[in-house]
């Protein structure tokens, strides 16, 4: 291949894959672009030498020869090759629908925790809420005006 420098564009390009997905492989596996501190303007492409063309390929499972450059196999190679290819990402999925999955049922129990709490918060409130009416409604009534009048005498002294 030669000493050939790769921007991400190329990168995702060659192993077939979003450029995010490069990128985010680029930052986890702490590849650093060989042009990072020589470019002009802050805009202009990185590059990445070959060493992170090679991290990148093991990272993706992805060999060297497997990529359109370099492709030179016999047709049954090929077929195998695209199959162990085609297993690979289905695994990978699967293992990430199941974490996925995980993560889903763990909220899915918290929130219902929340629920069941917020539902005790609010039969509390609404039973606080019922005898306050209540207590209201008894100060306001002609009885409840009469109890305040004959109430004892120390609760007149207070009273003032």
């Amino acid at each position: 291949m030669g000493k050939k420098a790769y921007t991400i564009l190329d990168l995702s390009k060659e192993f077939k894959k979003d450029k995010q997905v490069i990128r985010r492989l680029i930052s986890r596996l702490n590849i650093e672009p060989i042009n990072k501190d020589t470019r002009a303007f802050i805009n202009e492409p990185l590059l990445f030498s070959n060493k992170a063309y090679t991290l990148l390929a093991k990272e993706l499972r992805v060999s060297q020869t497997d990529t359109p450059d370099t492709q030179t196999d016999t047709p049954d190679t090929q077929t195998d090759t695209q199959e162990k290819k085609e297993d690979l990402p289905k695994d990978k999925l699967i293992e990430v629908l199941e974490r996925e999955l995980e993560h889903s049922k763990e909220r899915l129990e918290k929130s219902e925790q929340e629920k069941v709490s917020l539902m005790q918060l609010l039969d509390q409130q609404q039973r606080l809420t019922l005898q306050a009416n209540q207590k209201i409604e008894l100060l306001e009534s002609p009885e409840g005006k009469e109890d305040l009048k004959h109430k004892s005498k120390w609760y007149n002294i207070f009273k003032k």
